[in-house]
């Protein structure tokens, strides 16, 4: 219960923080180059905080409801697939300067449109509920692990709060955080965590007896570890860790450039 708790926080943080470090950069930049369209960057923000707490309810309804544990297994599926994405993402991006720089061409597009307080919004908009339909998706899937939603809350709420200070920091003392190690620290979780959520989906489509079931007798040791039991799953981890290592290496590489 506590692993998933804390897994649960860590989502929250790495996925409000990356939106916390976009709509402060954003705003940042309209505050010099348009500062009237600030507002509307803060409504589009607010809808996106309302419209991804009304996709939360919505999927808790749904998930409430009778369904197999197939579906288990494809959220688990999406969630990896996701993670392992936007992980990867994160290693090619660490380097701050290029990141800010497509953030302040979002920005000048949305200002050089037609509809500027309309464009505005919708990067806004776009910029929360991105994250929070990811965090609904990431924590579906832990789910499976926790013996109820309620397990999550105490790592929930501290993520809320720490990032409720990293946005006081940002916008209000001026603090400039470590985007390279952040970045890089994250994306490493985010590939992590698809290792083990490819291995929990391939788990679900066993009990379903989707998939074949090979046992790898392992020494306890190893089960301790947390090492997969049976050949589907390892194959499935490995699938994973040789799609993530290009990404790292090269945001590895960027880094060390990046430095020189």
């Amino acid at each position: 219960m506590i692993s998933s708790s804390v897994d649960a926080g860590l989502i929250l943080f790495r996925e409000g923080l990356e939106a916390i470090l976009v709509l402060a950069a954003l705003a940042a930049f309209l505050k010099r180059a348009a500062p009237e369209r600030v507002g509307h960057l803060g409504w589009g923000a607010a809808a996106g905080v309302g419209a991804s707490m009304l996709a939360a309810v919505a999927f808790m309804a749904w998930r409430g409801g009778d369904h197999d544990d197939s579906i288990e297994g494809i959220a688990c599926l999406l969630a990896a697939g996701l993670m392992l994405w936007t992980g990867g993402w994160l290693a090619r991006r660490s380097d701050p300067r290029a990141w800010s720089a497509d953030l302040r061409r979002r920005a000048e597009a949305a200002i050089a449109s037609r509809r500027v307080g309309l464009a505005v919004g919708a990067i806004g908009f776009l910029a929360i509920f991105r994250e929070g339909a990811e965090t609904i998706l990431f924590l579906t899937a832990l789910l499976r692990e926790a013996p109820s939603p309620a397990a999550l809350l105490p790592g929930l709420g501290v993520a809320a709060v720490v990032l409720a200070g990293v946005w006081v920091a940002i916008t209000r003392l001026a603090v400039r955080l470590p985007l390279r190690p952040l970045f890089l620290g994250t994306s490493v979780f985010l590939l992590l965590m698809a290792v083990r959520l490819a291995a929990a989906a391939v788990q679900e489509f066993q009990e379903q007896t989707l998939i074949p079931f090979d046992p790898l007798n392992l020494p306890g040791w190893a089960e301790a570890l947390g090492l997969p039991g049976n050949i589907e799953q390892a194959a499935a981890m490995v699938i994973v860790v040789l799609l993530a290592l290009p990404a790292l290496v090269a945001g590895l590489r960027a880094n060390g450039q990046a430095a020189a």
